[in-house]
This record gives C-alpha cells, structure tokens and sequence, in this order.
C-alpha cells in the first residue's frame, strides 16, 4: 500500500491522522502489521526467557559445592537464636566458627556462656568430654548440615539428607530433607542460603515446630 505525502496546507500532524485512518481501514494490511509486531514481541520475550534459563542452568548443586569446596579452611563469626514454642522471646548466643575441610567443626560460643565444641569425624568433644556421634544420628546429622556446607562437602551432605537449590549464585538457598526416618524423627527441614561462595543463613526446624537460626559473618583463613 503506497502511502501519499501530505499536500496543500495539510499539516503533518493531519497527514499522519490520515494515514492511520488509511491503514486501519484498510482491514488485510492492518492485520497483517499487528501480526508482525506480535511476533517480534514474541521473539524477544522467548530469546529473555531462553537467557535467563541458560543462567539460571550454570548454577546447580554441583556448581555450588564447587564454589564453596574452593575455601579449605576458615574462620567466622556466628548468631545464633533458638525460637522455642514455650519461651516469648528467642535464646541468643554468639561466638566463633572455625572449620577445616573435610570433616572438622569448632564452635566456640562466647555469650551467654563461654563454651567450646570440637567435633572431628564422628567425635564430639565438649567440656574434655568425648562423644560419638554414631550414638547420636541427629546431632551428628546437624553437624554435617553445618561442616559440610561451609566445606562444600556433597557426600557428607547425603548421609543424612537429600538436596535441593533454587535461585542462582547471587542468592542461593540449599535445602536439606532428612532421608533418614531416626533423623526425620527430631528435624523437618533444614534451609542453608548464601551468595556464591559464602554462607550467610543456616535454619533449622524440628518437627516440633521449634527453629534455630544461625547467621554467620564473613569467612576469614586463619
């Protein structure tokens, strides 16, 4: 369809009215334009979708234990608050945090009291006291939530749980569903969530509805 330049005294703003007059009228052409407009819409709203599946396809489980096995050892700061059905108010303490790949924890709580717990494989050391964990399938199971993740140790992990990520590298949450039916017993869930390499948030939930939530500070190498 030939479009004809405005004649005479006829404004510009008039000759564009009546070329749009002309082509909505013109029922087959207009049509046809609404047909292509839609279908380049449609192209760039499949190539962003498209991108950001391709993105969101780089970060898995495996790429997130790599990230996080590439610190060997280290050392942090920790809050921890234990929400309690019966209490009002949430039990604080705070302290230090020291791990070192595979399978050794230290946490050395500073307030309300001064207490440290050493685990080494499945041995629990607290108050020159010696524990095995064996004993204890659902502490041993926490324990590994904890050095397991700041290790990026996946066998670990799997003892006692199966896995699941959503979000990307920027802003991850790992979910751990106890496998085991004696741990499954004492815990619901356990929500890790961090950026790339670094652990910010460990939530713990029993099934008696009582959470534990430990937030953790920028890891340092000794």
């Amino acid at each position: 369809m030939e479009l004809q330049m405005p004649a005479g005294d006829m404004s510009c703003k008039e000759w564009v009215s009546c070329q749009f007059s002309i082509i909505t009228h013109n029922r087959p052409f207009y049509l046809y334009m609404r047909f292509i407009v839609r279908a380049m819409f449609a192209a760039l709203f499949l190539g962003l979708v498209m991108t950001l599946r391709a993105h969101a396809a780089d970060w898995d489980i495996t790429q997130l234990m790599h990230a996080l096995a590439q610190e060997k050892s280290g050392q942090t700061t920790f809050v921890e608050l234990k929400y309690i059905s019966f209490l009002n108010q949430p039990i604080k303490s705070s302290g230090d945090m020291r791990f070192v790949s595979p399978d050794v924890l230290e946490m050395h709580t500073l307030q309300p009291d001064d207490q440290t717990i050493r685990v080494r494989g499945d041995l629990l050391i607290m108050d020159h006291h010696t524990v095995p964990l064996e004993d204890h399938p659902e502490l041993l199971a926490f324990i590994d939530s904890i050095r397991g993740t700041l290790t990026g140790n996946r066998a670990l992990l799997e003892r006692f749980f199966t896995l699941s990520l959503k979000g990307d590298k920027n802003d991850w949450s790992l979910m751990l569903a106890p496998s085991k039916k004696d741990v499954a017993k004492l815990i619901q869930s356990i929500t890790v969530s961090g950026s790339r390499e670094r652990v910010r948030h460990i939530t713990i939930v029993k099934t008696n509805h009582d959470r534990s939530v430990i937030t953790l500070g920028d890891t340092s190498t000794p």
